[in-house]
């Protein structure tokens, strides 16, 4: 599920964020350039519209508000264990696999 950050942001105010953090994280997300470099080729700049920047301070923030806004959409069961539920949430990092059996 890729969550583009119009709707991070209208998540967070679903979820209760103050609304100085939303904007704070807006704010911050804001015109967002990016380069690739491949060998010793540089791209020129581009404009990053959809995603967020991977790697910054805020990004875990970011992934923990749209796990839990997958969970809650999906209706994903957080309780009990492997053996006793059908759908499991597997993570590591910024991988998640959601699993119905």
């Amino acid at each position: 599920m890729t969550l583009w950050r119009k709707e991070i942001w209208s998540e967070m105010h679903k979820l209760g964020f103050l609304k100085k953090l939303v904007k704070f994280c807006r704010t911050s997300n804001n015109e967002i350039y990016a380069e690739v470099k491949i060998g010793e080729y540089l791209s020129s700049e581009f404009k990053v519209n959809k995603r967020l920047r991977q790697g910054d301070a805020i990004a875990r923030l970011l992934f923990n508000i749209v796990l839990e806004t997958a969970i809650r959409r999906y209706k994903v069961e957080t309780r009990g264990t492997t053996f006793d539920k059908c759908s499991q949430i597997m993570a590591y990092a910024d991988d998640v696999v959601i699993m119905d059996i």
